[in-house]
């Protein structure tokens, strides 16, 4: 069995991979960029974002309830 300090070890191994190769490969994709130009065409702070309050969010849910 894995002593504490190892798994310790273990764990942060794996969150430094997923943080320093992992996510920023995630970000290079055209997908991620492409989401990244839309929300700095409509001025949108992804970190303030709350889906209530955006503008682009009546529309959204209203397409919704359509498809309901």
């Amino acid at each position: 069995m894995m002593r504490p300090l190892g798994r310790l070890l273990v764990v942060l191994i794996v969150i430094g991979c997923v943080w320093g190769i992992v996510l920023p490969r995630i970000a290079d994709t055209e997908a991620v960029q492409a989401r990244t130009r839309w929300l700095q065409r409509h001025e949108i702070d992804p970190a303030a974002m709350y889906y209530t309050e955006l503008p682009l969010m009546e529309r959204v849910l209203r397409e919704r309830d359509r498809r309901e």
